[in-house]
């Protein structure tokens, strides 16, 4: 009789305790169905079914510009990549695809003993400038990272009516890519 006791109260603690894994069982469930919600978000699953394609591009002056302009776009002629096909080799312009954060640096070689300034331009308003000194073939550079929109231009101009010859030859380069799609 003292063992089928034993027995009883055994299956009884038992039972007790059930309910408490139940629980945590539930709870372990309850966890598991939010990750998963998180992970199915409508923002995830739109980036799911649209992917970006990557784009990037860089490109240089195969041969060295003179006389600039005032405010002469600077034609990057060679181009090295242009995943994406943004970057117009002849006229020198960069249209976003798509809207997102991209950056963008261009280096401009001085000529000789001149020196040359250059500005990288969104649409109509500067981003940054760059200036190659006087010194023997001195480089400038800029670099800015911003939000475009599908279509806005990035480009770089001359800036100054004074210093009016680039090096060539792949020592001026113009490059962007998008970091992030909206």
């Amino acid at each position: 009789m003292l063992g089928l006791y034993l027995l009883v109260s055994c299956i009884a603690v038992t039972l007790e305790r059930s309910p408490s894994k139940l629980e945590l069982i539930e709870e372990r469930i309850d966890q598991l169905e939010n990750a998963l919600k998180a992970c199915t978000s409508p923002d995830l699953r739109k980036r799911a079914s649209n992917p970006t394609t990557p784009v990037a591009f860089s490109a240089y002056l195969s041969s060295d510009v003179t006389p600039v302009a005032d405010y002469e776009a600077l034609v990057y002629d060679h181009v090295i990549y242009n995943s994406g096909d943004a970057y117009n080799a002849h006229v020198g312009r960069f249209r976003a695809p798509v809207r997102g954060i991209y950056h963008f640096v261009a280096t401009s070689q001085s000529y000789s003993s001149d020196y040359i300034e250059f500005e990288l331009v969104k649409d109509a308003t500067m981003l940054c400038r760059g200036r190659g000194s006087q010194s023997y073939q001195s480089t400038g550079t800029c670099a800015a990272t911003v939000h475009l929109y599908a279509n806005n231009d990035v480009w770089v101009r001359h800036y100054s009516s004074q210093g009016n010859a680039i090096k060539g030859s792949g020592y001026s380069v113009f490059t962007g890519f998008l970091v992030h799609a909206d």
